[in-house]
């Protein structure tokens, strides 16, 4: 398929130009728009939480119509807690992850919080996986900043480290992504020696559904030898990604006019997301699709979502399907008036306490797991 011109050079750096001309030429219309509150996508939303979703959701259109993804190089600022990890033992990467003869395990970069990690001397240590659809995100300052504040502040967490994943807008389609992560886990339990029921493995979006691909990794390759980890939070999970892929009906079916997510976003996301056929393996692949794919695990599983989210009704289906299996040990906490993955978009939309509230909700399900 040939791609559309506007995510070609030059065109696609005067489409975005356009687009957020285009776009600044609409803001002082919201500006004024929203003033009223029966006016905003949520009549009880502050003006800067309808404003601050209108605008990200113009953002995102223009970004995913234009396909415009980034680099995500290996160089990084050491005292800022950058590292550079290397691929596991090769037995680690088995099954799902090695029909892909073209995607092999490489080496990745990654941020600690508050600072670097070098000795494990005890604790609770959190693997978060950033969102962003798989195209955009990579763990740093910049990106995921206020999701490290909102889980060192909130939990019991006294060290964090976010992954920088290859990215599928840069050509890494399943399951590099899954690879990155499998090295980050072995990275803290083999490299660094952290126990593994000292590990929660967090997620936000895409993240999280990369954080439950790992879950399912566990439990479907026991050759692999990962040990179970001690919990899992799953903000805002994206649990079906080829639904956006849809044509005939909409992705967003419910509460889409109260989240500032689009078709556009999850079809670029799922479109160069999706495993090369060759691999016999689709975006309906239990590693990927997790409706109505829920599997028994050790791991205790806590959801949280917003009430507004668009995928709202797709993530309780999901957590109905994992506490329905006996031996589960599963959470949900729904946050009232909130948008998609607050925890990571929470500061610019708005939504910051609402971010604090499932921190500390995620923490106590910590705490009740020990």
């Amino acid at each position: 398929m040939v791609a559309p011109l506007i995510t070609r050079q030059p065109f696609k750096t005067l489409f975005i130009l356009l687009s957020s001309l285009y776009t600044g030429i609409r803001i002082p219309f919201w500006i004024v728009y929203f003033i009223p509150s029966f006016l905003r996508q949520h009549p009880q939303w502050s003006y800067r939480q309808a404003l601050g979703v209108r605008i990200v959701s113009a953002f995102l259109k223009t970004l995913s119509q234009a396909e415009h993804g980034k680099a995500t190089p290996l160089k990084g600022n050491a005292s800022k807690g950058w590292v550079v990890i290397q691929p596991a033992r090769a037995a680690a990467y088995t099954g799902v992850v090695s029909k892909d003869k073209q995607t092999k395990p490489q080496p990745l970069g990654g941020t600690w919080y508050p600072e670097t990690l070098k000795k494990y001397t005890g604790g609770d240590i959190v693997l978060h996986i950033h969102g962003g659809a798989f195209v955009v995100g990579d763990g740093r300052q910049g990106d995921s900043g206020f999701t490290a504040k909102m889980i060192l502040k909130h939990t019991s967490a006294t060290h964090a480290f976010f992954p920088q994943y290859r990215l599928s807008s840069n050509g890494a389609r399943f399951p590099a992504a899954l690879q990155d992560v499998i090295s980050s886990y072995c990275y803290l339990t083999e490299t660094l020696e952290i126990p593994a029921d000292k590990i929660t493995i967090s997620g936000d979006s895409a993240g999280a559904n990369l954080s439950m691909s790992l879950l399912r990794y566990i439990a479907d390759e026991p050759e692999a030898k990962l040990p179970g980890v001690g919990c899992a939070w799953l903000w805002s999970p994206w649990v079906d990604p080829g639904k956006s892929l849809i044509t005939d009906s909409p992705y967003f079916s419910s509460n889409r006019h109260t989240d500032y997510l689009n078709d556009e976003f999850g079809s670029w996301g799922a479109r160069t997301y999706s495993p090369r056929p060759e691999t016999g393996i689709a975006l309906s692949h239990p590693n990927i699709c997790f409706i109505g794919t829920a599997f028994a695990t050790q791991t205790p599983l806590f959801f949280s979502i917003g009430e507004c989210e668009a995928l709202c009704a797709d993530m309780t289906r999901v957590y109905q399907e994992f506490k329905a299996i006996p031996g589960n040990k599963v959470e949900l906490q729904v946050q009232s008036k909130a948008v998609h993955d607050i925890v990571l978009v929470g500061q610019i939309v708005g939504f910051e306490n609402e971010a604090a509230v499932a921190a500390v909700a995620a923490n106590k399900f910590l705490e009740s797991c020990k």
